[in-house]
């Protein structure tokens, strides 16, 4: 097998929780749907991109590689990883998280690869090659690379580090909603408006289709065909504001 493949058990195993946490988050999702956002709600801070080398270098590649609705929920992600370090109370160093928020996409949909199994192990080295040409040092890079691969797990707990966790945190909350009662609308409102959604959903579908096609054994696979399309196409953030 190949890195970032799973075995027929774990794409069992995988679509079952799949759809236990589906499961889980239907009653919120309606709460939401209806209107009814927390009442209480954090005031976040938005920190600037980081004017770094490595940034500068992350963003120019990001730029180059991705669509410009990919490139948007890459700057998106970055927004919402730094929402979700506020809330959770993470310490996290922000040239490398911005760095993987903004990479950790550019092998989706890529052309097959003899040696990598799943897009994000693709997407994983193109980082970790740009990070260790800039002269990072080996310790971000290992960090940027794993925040990278891990990010479709279905969950990513703080022991995975700060960059994974909140890599993770952010993707998810983009693409389908999660966690989504936890960020102010007026913040949702805001980055949406710098960063549009516009094309978005219906590329990453496309995008993931395409995966489930050149890597039918990957996490990105397996999740598409447990229904991932249900909560994309009804993300919340796609809502207008009540």
């Amino acid at each position: 097998m190949r890195p970032g493949e799973l075995t027929t058990l774990e794409q069992i195993q995988l679509m079952a929780r799949a759809a236990a946490a589906q499961a889980m988050s239907a009653p919120s999702m309606l709460r939401l749907r209806l209107g009814r956002y927390p009442t209480r709600t954090p005031e976040l801070r938005k920190r600037p991109l980081p004017d770094t080398k490595l940034c500068s270098e992350a963003l120019d590649h990001a730029r180059g590689t991705l669509s410009p609705a990919v490139l948007n929920h890459s700057l998106r992600c970055w927004i919402w990883a730094d929402a979700f370090a506020q809330i959770d109370a993470i310490e996290y160093d922000p040239e490398d998280l911005f760095t993987a928020c903004a990479l950790h996409d550019v092998g989706l949909g890529a052309e097959g690869s003899a040696e990598h199994g799943c897009f994000t192990y693709i997407s994983a080295a193109d980082a970790e090659e740009l990070a260790t040409r800039v002269g990072t040092s080996e310790r971000s890079v290992r960090r940027i690379g794993e925040a990278i691969r891990l990010h479709m797990d279905l969950t990513v707990d703080r022991g995975a580090g700060a960059d994974a966790y909140l890599l993770h945190a952010a993707a998810h909350f983009d693409v389908a909603g999660r966690r989504a009662p936890e960020i102010p609308r007026a913040t949702v409102d805001a980055t949406i408006a710098e960063y549009p959604r516009t094309g978005f959903t219906d590329e990453f579908a496309q995008s993931m289709r395409r995966e489930v096609e050149l890597r039918p054994h990957s996490r990105a696979a397996t999740l598409w065909r447990s229904g991932m399309a249900l909560p994309l196409r009804t993300n919340p953030l796609d809502w207008k504001s009540r």
